[in-house]
């Protein structure tokens, strides 16, 4: 019953997610949407698919809070909310990656990513070293983890023997498929990557292939840090996606942060092309 506190804590954080991105007429509405209907299910932005899987006790609601929670704190920091000084709300956020990679280690690049970022944010905007150090010895608790596996399973295991299941192809095949290309052959490999590729996006939705194009245009021509900040969190997880399971919960954080970002693209230009039409004030302001 603990763990459906945390479901209902989920709006909280999009809100403020969704209010520093947005706006917060935007945030209000999207919140709501959300909160009470199903419309972005499919990239399990919905609180009901949350619910569900807290109910079925798993790991990725608790993993995705504690990411976003870090994200939040993040975007305070760059909105001057909190003191990019702060000592306790770096810690924080180190603390709250180490929490999310503790219970789903698929998230450890989109983490260490996000650390490299939050360094990089530091030292050039700030000229800040201390700040990373604090976040870094927040995520230091992540030696616990193979510390636990060596008490608990009495052998050396840095994150979860799980990985050597949930590996469909390893980065060793895409090397491999890469150097039979070049000599104009044809592996078996071929078909492996194919088949996870297909369980990642299939063709035939649409919507999934304009989202991710959504990506990578807005990391290469939007200037907003925040916004590349989250395309390289989102685009970390989509090829965690191609080489370990692509499909179900193991693909909600790539899926949430992609939707996340489409509507941020949707406001940010198609919405100032509906407001150059000759529409009433009124209804030019709720754009």
């Amino acid at each position: 019953f603990g763990y459906l506190i945390i479901g209902f804590l989920f709006p909280l954080v999009y809100f403020y997610i969704f209010k520093y991105l947005f706006g917060s007429i935007w945030s209000l509405i999207i919140t709501l949407i959300v909160v009470f209907t199903r419309l972005f299910e499919g990239y399990a932005l919905s609180l009901v698919t949350m619910i569900q899987h807290i109910n079925a006790g798993d790991a990725e609601p608790l993993a995705i809070f504690f990411l976003l929670s870090s994200l939040l704190i993040f975007l305070k920091f760059t909105n001057q909310v909190i003191s990019i000084k702060s000592k306790f709300y770096s810690f924080l956020i180190g603390f709250l990656l180490f929490l999310s990679v503790s219970l789903r280690p698929n998230f450890l690049p989109t983490a260490l990513i996000f650390i490299l970022i939050l360094s990089f944010y530091n030292y050039y905007y700030h000229k800040n070293i201390k700040s990373s150090f604090f976040i870094g010895l927040g995520f230091l608790s992540f030696l616990l983890i193979p510390l636990h596996n060596y008490y608990y399973g009495n052998s050396y295991v840095l994150l979860s023997s799980g990985y050597r299941h949930d590996t469909y192809v390893p980065v060793s095949l895409y090397f491999d498929v890469f150097k039979d290309l070049i000599n104009l052959k044809l592996s078996d490999g071929f078909s492996t990557i194919h088949s996870q590729i297909n369980r990642w996006i299939q063709p035939k939705e649409i919507h999934y292939i304009l989202s991710f194009i959504i990506i990578i245009t807005l990391l290469i021509k939007n200037n907003n840090f925040v916004v590349k900040t989250i395309c390289l969190l989102a685009l970390s997880q989509h090829f965690v996606l191609l080489i370990f399971r692509p499909d179900n919960r193991y693909s909600y954080l790539a899926w949430i942060l992609t939707i996340i970002l489409s509507l941020y693209f949707i406001k940010n230009n198609l919405m100032p092309f509906i407001k150059s039409f000759n529409f009433p004030n009124k209804v030019k302001n709720l754009f």
